[in-house]
């Protein structure tokens, strides 16, 4: 007689382990740059042991890149952004919203259409490729409500009407509060209404010519067919401009308005590159009310070793 001994079980499929799943912990972000200030967590690489505390590479690279410190945010926005009042946990609460009305850029990505649902009620957000920041022409196309810096081009009352009419569920008494805001307290406002009146002025003129915003924050007419360079007058809010990259155009010139021919202006759509000083506060509006620059190439290391 034989002994037949159990047959082991096999996992024919899938095996779920997630029971044997630790969390990965870097630990309390109570760690600070001695630098800059901002916080980190200890377990964070690139780390360096100061005399007084960390240095970090990711946030300042060691203390060479020193920014300069935001201004404080101008009323009404500095109560809303605070939390501490019914109506400014509310206003919080849709805070994308809220920037999404008052933006200069809109956004554009390539949605990934496949399934996403995992399980009963997770679902992802995937994208295929890099996110950009769009400009659109200065004047609104045919047909179509102006939208994003176009309304900054019209009357304060008017644009928060027309806000107002995108905005469903949103405080219209905030809409008109942060619509003056903006007005009084942005640059990049004045920068695109005296790109709207030269645009206006080179229309009635046959030929080509293109109105752009230079990576060095300069108002910049090119007009004919050699592109012949005007510099437009700079409001004194943004009369800081920024150190010389290049001698001439660049990929980097963010085009307020073009017309190749005789014809009407563009109405196409503009890429802002990244690295172009308006990126941040043209389209994070509610972080840079006052029209703080972004990071740009110009920017220079302090690098005290000389390395």
């Amino acid at each position: 007689m034989v002994a037949h001994l159990p047959s082991p079980t096999l996992n024919l499929a899938f095996t779920r382990n997630q029971a044997y799943w630790t969390a990965h912990n870097l630990g309390t972000m109570n760690i600070v740059s001695v630098h800059c200030h901002a916080k980190h967590r200890k377990a964070e690489p690139s780390r360096h042991r100061q005399a007084h505390g960390y240095s970090f590479e990711s946030c300042c690279k060691h203390g060479d890149v020193v920014l300069e410190k935001l201004k404080q945010l101008p009323e009404p926005l500095n109560s809303l952004m605070g939390g501490t009042t019914l109506q400014s946990k509310n206003f919080l609460k849709d805070v994308r919203r809220w920037n999404s009305l008052f933006a200069f850029t809109s956004i554009s990505y390539n949605m990934d259409n496949r399934t996403t649902a995992q399980g009963d009620s997770f679902h992802l957000f995937q994208v295929h490729g890099a996110v950009y920041h769009l400009q659109g022409p200065l004047k609104a196309p045919t047909g179509r409500d102006a939208a994003f810096s176009q309304i900054y081009l019209y009357d304060p009352l008017f644009a928060a009407q027309a806000r107002t009419t995108r905005a469903e569920g949103l405080d219209t008494e905030i809409i008109l509060a942060l619509t003056q805001m903006f007005q009084e307290s942005s640059p990049l406002i004045q920068m695109y209404k005296t790109a709207k009146e030269r645009m206006e002025e080179a229309e009635e003129r046959s030929g080509q010519f293109r109105i752009i915003l230079n990576p060095q924050m300069q108002l910049v007419v090119e007009s004919g067919a050699d592109r012949r360079r005007e510099n437009l007058p700079t409001s004194d809010e943004v009369a800081l401009i920024l150190p010389e990259e290049y001698g001439e155009a660049g990929c980097r010139d963010l085009v307020l308005a073009k017309r190749d021919n005789s014809g009407p202006v563009s109405e196409t759509l503009t890429i802002i590159n990244q690295n172009h000083a308006s990126y941040l506060p043209m389209h994070y509006v509610l972080l840079f009310p006052n029209g703080e620059l972004g990071w740009h190439w110009g920017r220079e290391l302090r690098n005290e070793n000389r390395q």
